[in-house]
């Protein structure tokens, strides 16, 4: 089963293959391909490392990042938006339901402040997309 620390449920729906290092990439890249391809894939919430970390040069130990307060910071603001509780299942299509109701962009904006990838703007432009797609279907 794939786990994934708060924040990076919205990271992922804004993956465009970009990261940390090639390994790093691939991993994330091989988790995003597999929720794609069935959405229905069980996703369990973990405040610490997770599935998409395993390849990270920033992971310092379990459950440590070299930049953790930021980290920490970040799974707080989106636990709390999408309500997402430490040890809860639900599928990739569930959570993006979940950021399609609850991350408006006031939130996306407060939530990711910190985040140095917002200023590349894939997570914004995903978030206004799944908005967009849903709308429309």
């Amino acid at each position: 089963m794939l786990t994934f620390r708060p924040h990076h449920f919205m990271c992922t729906l804004g993956f465009v293959g970009e990261g940390y290092s090639p390994d790093f990439i691939k991993n994330y890249a091989t988790i995003v391909n597999k929720i794609t391809r069935d959405e229905n894939t069980s996703i369990k919430v973990s405040f610490g490392t997770d599935s998409i970390c395993t390849s990270c040069p920033n992971k310092l130990a379990r459950d440590l990042c070299t930049s953790q307060k930021k980290i920490d910071s970040l799974d707080q603001a989106h636990a709390s938006i999408l309500n997402l509780k430490d040890g809860e299942i639900l599928t990739w299509r569930q959570a993006k339901g979940r950021i399609l109701k609850k991350m408006t962009y006031k939130n996306f904006y407060s939530a990711c402040k910190e985040c140095s990838w917002k200023k590349l703007g894939v997570c914004e432009a995903a978030l206004k997309n799944l908005k967009v797609s849903s709308f429309l279907s």
